[in-house]
């Protein structure tokens, strides 16, 4: 079976936000946003076609 894998931010936006709008925060933002990130792989009999129909909006939250 094939596999869907997408990444996720699981931290606070608005932490990543301040630590990006200083200069000196960018190195920390970086770190920040490594280490709230999540690898999610979801097992699908055809991707293709979820992905397909997920684009076209016939899934709710595409586009």
């Amino acid at each position: 079976m094939s596999k869907i894998i997408r990444n996720e931010f699981l931290g606070e936006k608005w932490v990543f936000f301040l630590l990006c709008i200083t200069v000196v925060g960018i190195p920390w933002a970086i770190l920040y946003l490594r280490d709230s990130t999540i690898k999610v792989e979801e097992e699908m009999p055809d991707p293709t076609a979820f992905l397909e129909a997920y684009r076209s909006g016939k899934i709710p939250g595409g586009r």
